[in-house]
């Protein structure tokens, strides 16, 4: 059986697509690892001070974790929506949801007295890229009338 033809333009889109993927994906565990330790420095001061766990440092970490873990989910979506056309409006609603997420996760270290932290401002911006990205995949597959 002869392996499956693209044409050129699909096979191009299919590859930026798992590229793309492939960053998010990366970018998803080198973050939730990053929340990981925030975490962790939080309850170890918390425990070596004898005083309560920090709020500020807590929330971030936590909303770090949980947002980078969506972000990496996205990329593995990428990944199986670059080989599987039928997939990208699962890549389209996984990246909304990412997207939603990080303006929460914004607003949560914003209003526990946290600065906007740049990991999930650049967070956002993949996010907003892959939902370009998903919803211009979508257009393209779709019949042209």
């Amino acid at each position: 059986m002869a392996p499956r033809k693209e044409p050129p333009q699909k096979n191009s889109v299919s590859w930026y697509l798992r590229a793309f993927a492939f960053l998010l994906v990366i970018w998803g565990v080198i973050d939730c690892v990053s929340g990981g330790a925030i975490v962790y420095q939080a309850i170890a001061e918390s425990l070596a001070a004898g005083a309560t766990l920090s709020l500020a440092s807590s929330v971030l970490g936590v909303v770090v974790v949980a947002v980078s873990g969506l972000t990496a989910a996205t990329g593995v979506m990428g990944l199986i929506a670059s080989r599987t056309p039928a997939r990208l409006g699962s890549l389209h609603t996984l990246a909304l949801a990412g997207v939603v997420a990080t303006g929460l996760g914004l607003g949560l270290c914003s209003a526990v007295g946290n600065e906007l932290p740049t990991s999930l401002l650049f967070n956002g911006v993949l996010l907003i890229i892959c939902l370009v990205v998903a919803a211009n995949a979508q257009k393209q597959e779709q019949p042209q009338s």
